[in-house]
């Protein structure tokens, strides 16, 4: 049987009126809707950033679809779909979200009001522009595509294969203001996993972070993205949602559908705190969102952290069967001192890292594997009262912590077993402690790489390392293939 088509609204043009400082700052501009011809007053304004148009959100209630709610405390805009028109990569997953979809979109406030970007819309509703001149002032219009033609989305990924070992950064995004492009191209950097989603409520929610802006621009700098979800490291949220069988219907219904309109190479699942007699029912979880990533042809991968007898933190992985189910698996080899430990310590000895490898190579094949380096440390701040140690902790960038030993001129002392530096100074009656990450340490992580024939590494965090820091990554993972000197006929 074929599917009907519904009609969302004739025609809608959007007029943008767009005045811009010569310093290219944000600029209040006017905004008129016409659909049909006919103007609807919104008493909005919109602006352009970054080659984005930002619409005042309660615009979009404008467009006619099913049903539009503002949180404006969560940041986002949400978009029922109750019988959704678009297409996904085949007609599987197509009818998967016929039976309808609740959307997000992340807001920006400007001038204490939320306004959405367009751009990332751009593949839902057909939009295209025409930029031209009103009374000396720079002008836009957007049309948008209103009638039903069963938009298709996006087409199955190709796979692309990344040579040499697997070099990832995660970037923690707060907003989606970050412009890639005016960034420089990091040799040897192959895959940014943007911090974009979060399962948020016992429906199964998602909330969404996503900027298509980024993945295009990403893309542009030959870099894959593996956008990264979390379960937001709620544990009893975590429990809900894999007892809920629709709420783990609607979250990979979402997933499919950010996948296919921001462009996606690949999902990263981050699913952190969770109770140890959910270790099956995640399992059974993570195979079943693979199964239906896996039709997009994106790549699935899924973090964990070092073995250990830590209840609700490491015995509530299955390894060995996630490692069967996902393209990769990427260890956490940091927090080995976490922040709010009692204690002060490294984040990441080479020795405890060698072993949190090696453990997790019992049950996760080693091309399979992807090692986690810190590009960050901490500053540890101890004090003594009544004859006991107070611990508390700051988390620092590499720039941060070199800029601080550098105020305290505070004497650096290498430490062969741990692979790194370290040094202490006091202050106010207060002893400082850091166990410095940097290129030394770096290099010799990432050596293990090689050593174990993993598949690569992935970092935490993009802009806590310092410049140099990309060029050892590139020297460890990808070495260059020796030269084979040809002999002359005599």
């Amino acid at each position: 049987m074929s599917m009907p088509k519904y009609l969302f609204l004739a025609m809608a043009i959007i007029l943008l009126l767009v005045t811009v400082k010569a310093e290219a700052a944000l600029q209040k501009s006017s905004l008129a809707i016409y659909v049909d011809g006919r103007q609807i007053e919104t008493n909005t304004v919109a602006y352009v950033d970054n080659h984005k148009v930002w619409v005042a959100a309660e615009a979009i209630g404008k467009f006619g679809r099913d049903k539009v709610n503002l949180d404006t405390a969560a940041g986002r805009i949400l978009i029922d779909f109750s019988r959704p028109d678009f297409r996904l990569e085949n007609e599987e997953l197509t009818n998967l979200v016929r039976s309808g979809i609740r959307l997000n979109f992340p807001v920006r406030t400007i001038g204490g009001k939320p306004y959405i970007n367009l751009h990332s819309l751009e593949p839902l509703f057909d939009i295209s522009y025409h930029y031209y001149s009103v009374n000396n002032l720079p002008a836009l219009t957007v049309g948008l595509q209103t009638t039903s033609l069963d938009v298709q989305l996006n087409k199955p990924r190709v796979s692309k294969a990344i040579p040499g070992k697997i070099n990832l950064v995660w970037d923690y995004i707060s907003d989606n203001s970050r412009n890639l492009a005016e960034e420089k191209h990091i040799e040897g950097l192959d895959v940014l996993s943007p911090t974009w989603f979060a399962i948020v409520d016992e429906d199964g929610l998602v909330a969404n972070k996503a900027d298509l802006k980024y993945v295009e621009e990403a893309h542009a700098k030959n870099y894959q993205v593996w956008a990264l979800i979390t379960n937001s490291f709620d544990k009893e949220l975590t429990k809900e949602i894999l007892a809920n069988d629709k709420a783990k219907e609607n979250i990979i219904k979402q997933m499919i559908f950010y996948s296919s309109l921001y462009n996606l190479d690949g999902i990263n699942i981050d699913f952190e705190n969770i109770y140890d007699d959910d270790k099956d029912s995640l399992s059974a979880f993570v195979q079943d969102l693979t199964k239906a990533l896996k039709k997009q042809n994106v790549t699935v991968s899924l973090d964990v952290t070092v073995p250990s007898n830590t209840s609700d933190w490491s015995r509530c992985y299955d390894r060995e069967k996630l490692g069967s189910i996902v393209d990769y698996v990427m260890v956490m080899t940091y927090d080995e001192h976490w922040r709010t430990s009692p204690v002060s310590g490294p984040v990441a000895s080479l020795d405890w890292v060698e072993k949190g490898v090696a453990a997790t190579l019992n049950y996760v094949p080693k091309e399979k594997l992807l090692l986690g380096i810190p590009f960050y440390t901490r500053e540890w701040e101890e004090t003594t009262e009544y004859s006991r140690i107070k611990v508390k902790a700051r988390t620092l960038s590499m720039e941060q912590a070199e800029k601080r030993v550098k105020e305290m001129n505070a004497p650096m002392t290498w430490l062969d077993d741990k692979g790194l530096y370290y040094t202490e100074y006091s202050k106010d009656d207060k002893l400082y402690r850091i166990w410095l990450e940097e290129e030394r340490s770096v290099s010799l992580k990432a050596g293990l790489v090689s050593k174990y024939g993993l598949a690569g590494a992935a970092s935490w965090r993009k802009d806590f390392e310092m410049p140099q820091i990309w060029e050892i990554l590139k020297t460890e993972l990808k070495p260059q293939e020796p030269q084979v000197e040809k002999k002359s006929k005599s």
